[in-house]
């Protein structure tokens, strides 16, 4: 099996990503809708996701699931910029702590559903080492 560091693993990631969402699709809207990556939106409950996203009832006595879903993708939009390459993921945000908040074999489940490719992802400085073994496969 491959084995690939975080960071080559991220920017596969990203830019698979990046090919789903659009000005006015949010990653966080887009992985909710679809079920795929993080699941997005749809990883809180409607309570933990108003909790989130503070403001978002809008003077609503009682927000549905769908209007506070619109608002945080309203939110999210601006630390999204397809033409530079950049999703939510890449600063952390309101409503999670990005990249940071995924384990290495998370990384790696989300390759192999994503690019269809099975790898081992570790961290930066494992690949980095003079120690790591000669003939490992690396990328």
């Amino acid at each position: 099996m491959k084995t690939i560091s975080r960071s080559q693993a991220i920017s596969d990631l990203r830019h698979q990503l990046l090919k789903l969402v659009d000005r006015e699709h949010s990653l966080c809207q887009v992985a909710a809708r679809r079920g795929l990556f993080c699941n997005g939106f749809g990883r809180w409950s409607k309570e933990e996701l108003e909790r989130r996203i503070p403001g978002c009832s809008k003077g609503e006595p009682e927000p549905t699931r769908a209007e506070i879903e619109r608002e945080a993708n309203r939110r999210m939009l601006p630390l999204q910029d397809v033409r530079a390459g950049k999703l939510p993921c890449d600063d952390g945000t309101i409503l999670c702590a990005g990249w940071d908040e995924f384990y290495e074999s998370e990384l790696a489940r989300f390759h192999r559903e994503m690019l269809g490719e099975s790898v081992r992802v570790v961290p930066d400085e494992i690949l980095e080492s003079p120690d790591w073994p000669s003939g490992t496969i690396r990328s």
